[in-house]
């Protein structure tokens, strides 16, 4: 089935407000901070939200406040633990369960993306309702099928790498050269250099690169290194999960990228017009 990506940008709208106190909730009992910081960071997401603003750059300064009042780097990391553990099971399961063509390496990347350990509810993989998939698959294939050889990944949760490895060898069989860019230090349960190594998923795969930045998302401003170089390029760009779909909303569509992720809330299903809990993978 295929479907047109609405190119425009993605602002915080009533259905966040409550996922970012949500959050908020959780990463104050995971950093053991008190009642105060947890109402400083409502008191801070009341004075933020606008019609002008993108969620993550709310749950960034969440994070930020939580961290400087107790010290806790990442409140999370038993968390992600556990997700690499459900992750690592399920992959026995599934790992035949697609083709390996562009269409099934491509669905089996977005079904990594189900692993978020903000869902808080049982995991079942193999539920059909959690196998709803839409793929812009003609608009995909004709870019990456460019002459351009060099591939950027954009991370997303701790466990998402580990489903993203046939799309990475895929790619690589085509000739391509991948990048996987992951964050310089943790936030939420994004996959973090330091759980590269944690997990030993360098030596799975090594061309991992660093977006630089502790931030949900990712922030055109923050680019630099590597990374910068070859997004200033036309490289081919993959970005995994709805962060950072809400981030790049804010590049004003200067670039086609490749966006596959799990559509976990109604803000994300308005916003891309397919159904929420659905499996897509599109370009912009």
């Amino acid at each position: 089935m295929f479907y047109l990506l609405h190119k425009s940008t993605m602002k915080v709208t009533p259905y966040c407000k409550n996922c970012l106190k949500e959050l908020a909730e959780k990463t104050c009992l995971l950093s053991n901070a008190d009642k105060v910081v947890l109402l400083n960071c409502f008191m801070l997401i009341d004075e933020l939200f606008c019609n002008d603003i993108t969620p993550p750059a709310i749950a960034n300064k969440i994070h930020k406040l939580i961290r400087e009042n107790t010290g806790i780097a990442d409140p999370y990391v038993e968390k992600k633990d556990r997700e690499v553990s459900i992750a690592k099971k399920a992959l026995i399961k599934l790992n035949d369960l697609f083709d390996f063509d562009l269409e099934g390496v491509l669905k089996f990347s977005a079904l990594g993306n189900s692993t978020d350990t903000f869902l808080d509810a049982k995991i079942d993989f193999l539920d059909p309702s959690n196998m709803m998939f839409y793929t812009e698959l003609d608009k995909i294939e004709k870019e990456i099928h460019r002459e351009e050889k060099d591939v950027l990944i954009l991370g997303d949760n701790v466990s998402d790498f580990l489903f993203d490895i046939k799309l990475i060898r895929f790619l690589e069989g085509m000739g391509k050269n991948v990048y996987y860019a992951v964050k310089e230090a943790p936030v939420q349960n994004d996959l973090c250099i330091i759980d590269v190594f944690k997990y030993q998923f360098d030596r799975i795969f090594s061309n991992i690169i660093s977006t630089g930045t502790d931030r949900v998302g990712i922030d055109k401003k923050d680019l630099k290194g590597k990374i910068r170089e070859l997004w200033e390029r036309d490289v081919i760009v993959i970005a995994k999960g709805m962060g950072n779909y809400e981030t790049i909303s804010e590049f004003r569509d200067e670039k086609k990228v490749i966006h596959i992720m799990k559509i976990k809330c109604p803000a994300i299903s308005e916003a891309v017009s397919y159904p929420e809990g659905s499996y897509v993978a599109i370009v912009r």
